[in-house]
């Protein structure tokens, strides 16, 4: 809707009736060349931050669109000749990050995750398998003395045909701890 000059030499702006979204913009009044531009701004500036609030709010609170699940389990005691029976190197990966206090070992030939308490200073342990979406987690609770050098399995029917991570972790029962990711490995 264009801006026009009156015979007077003042402006006005004709009222929008058609307009849903900005009705009325401008009222039915003589306006000055300065109003007339700082009230169009004003409503484009608006409408412009409504847009993107809306775009926002779809965007950034949409659900993932494939969310995985979150496997854990506590472990179950094995004694080390358990874990180290039949394993070479093309069925058995570890991963011991400094710093964690954990070693988590994955034996392909049996999907299970086995952790051992490296260092027993009250907190628990933890192996995480991450791939094609899904998290699986095996607990070692053995946190006291005894519990040095402890091993843990936990097994889960998980795909083969994925690319995943290990990472090893500590924590108490209200949280935790988890190391950065380990390489890939794609089976």
């Amino acid at each position: 809707m264009p801006i026009q000059q009156a015979d007077s030499g003042e402006w006005t702006v004709p009222r929008v009736r058609n307009n849903l979204l900005f009705r009325p913009v401008l009222p039915e009044r003589n306006l000055r060349k300065g109003e007339t531009v700082t009230r169009l701004r004003s409503v484009a500036c608006s409408a412009l931050l409504g847009t993107t609030l809306a775009v926002a709010s779809t965007t950034v609170f949409a659900p993932p669109a494939s969310a995985g699940s979150l496997y854990w389990k506590n472990g179950t005691n094995v004694s080390k000749s358990t874990v180290w029976s039949g394993a070479t190197a093309s069925n058995m990966q570890c991963y011991f990050p400094s710093g964690y206090n954990a070693t988590m070992c994955i034996r392909f030939d049996r999907r299970a995750i086995y952790v051992r308490n490296d260092k027993a200073n009250g907190y628990f342990k933890l192996g995480q398998w991450t791939g094609g979406g899904n998290t699986y987690i095996c607990q070692n609770n053995r946190t006291k003395t005894s519990g040095d050098g402890s091993w843990v399995a936990c097994q889960w029917n998980w795909p083969k045909k994925n690319c995943y991570t290990k990472r090893t972790g500590y924590g108490q029962h209200e949280w935790y701890v988890i190391s950065p990711a380990s390489g890939v490995k794609c089976y």
